[in-house]
């Protein structure tokens, strides 16, 4: 098997480098394979600029590329008298982390080019002038002229302005406004759903005026009109939680009750209207009524 250095413009290897050394007299430079650990693996990769091929641990590096410090050449030993016993080796092998860094004879094609940024400073110069260049919009009377407030910022007032852009998941939905609060509201069938928006841009959900509490599922703090209406079809696309029966036919819902269940495609029945927690706290009670009434002589099938 022919081993070759694996960093373009290296001969070192190949027949024609071999042929010349032994033709002087000099013996051939070692090669080196990359190491087993992926972290310094990836900076070998890192380092050598090669772009038609990845370096791989069956690959080889020659030592032309490497600081001389990072060939190991000898063993040392340090004797009883303090002494250091040098012992040449037979091969050579690289020092602990040694990582290449030296590249001379890179051929173009080949090598990888990193394109040169920017500073942040000057790129977002170049963005405020880009948004801040006028567009030329012609008037009546024929004479040019620049629109005004082309990005307008996002606030209480402006969401109250333009309440009527928002997108309705359905014609249930109402939106109001107050001096305060901006409220959406959807009724249906006794239940209602409900965001307040406060002038803080704080948005709160209520199903059947019971406030639920989302942990980051669904963003309630609002910075744009287009923030509302995710937030606005992400309530929608909820269903209220029905929460459970006790024995005395009072529906309430279990102390983690979550409120709402999402939707699921292809979920039928009326279990899909319970929380996952009402619905292991119905399983629960409905097994203590089981084993009450078998206790009692009852012949029990299902509760």
């Amino acid at each position: 098997m022919v081993k070759c250095c694996y960093v373009p413009g290296c001969t070192t290897g190949n027949a024609s480098y071999v042929r010349q050394q032994k033709a002087n007299g000099l013996k051939n430079k070692s090669l080196f394979k990359p190491p087993k650990n992926k972290e310094l693996l990836a900076k070998w990769n890192k380092a050598i600029p090669r772009k038609d091929k990845v370096l791989t641990e069956s690959s080889y590096v020659c030592e032309l590329h490497f600081e001389e410090n990072d060939v190991l050449f000898y063993d040392e030993t340090i004797l009883w008298d303090g002494t250091v016993n040098k012992l040449k080796r037979i091969r050579p092998i690289l020092r602990a982390g040694a990582v290449p860094c030296i590249f001379p004879n890179l051929p173009f094609y080949l090598t990888k080019h990193n394109k040169i940024r920017k500073p942040p400073r000057e790129r977002s110069l170049c963005i405020d002038k880009k948004l801040s260049k006028p567009s030329q919009s012609r008037s009546d009377t024929g004479e040019m002229r620049c629109p005004e407030n082309i990005y307008q910022e996002f606030s209480f007032q402006y969401l109250k302005e333009n309440l009527n852009q928002l997108e309705k998941p359905d014609s249930k939905w109402i939106f109001k406004s107050k001096d305060d609060e901006v409220v959406l509201v959807r009724c249906n069938c006794g239940s209602s759903k409900k965001i307040t928006i406060s002038n803080s841009l704080i948005a709160k959900i209520f199903f059947s005026d019971v406030e639920v509490i989302f942990d980051n599922i669904i963003n309630t703090v609002l910075s744009s009109m287009n923030d509302t209406n995710k937030l606005l079809k992400n309530i929608h696309s909820l269903i209220e939680c029905k929460g459970m029966m006790t024995s005395e036919n009072i529906i309430t819902r279990s102390i983690t009750c979550q409120g709402y269940v999402e939707k699921r495609l292809g979920q039928r029945g009326r279990m899909s209207n319970y929380c996952f927690d009402c619905r292991v706290a119905r399983k629960k009670m409905a097994d203590s009524l089981r084993k009450k009434l078998s206790k009692l002589g009852y012949e029990v099938q299902n509760i």
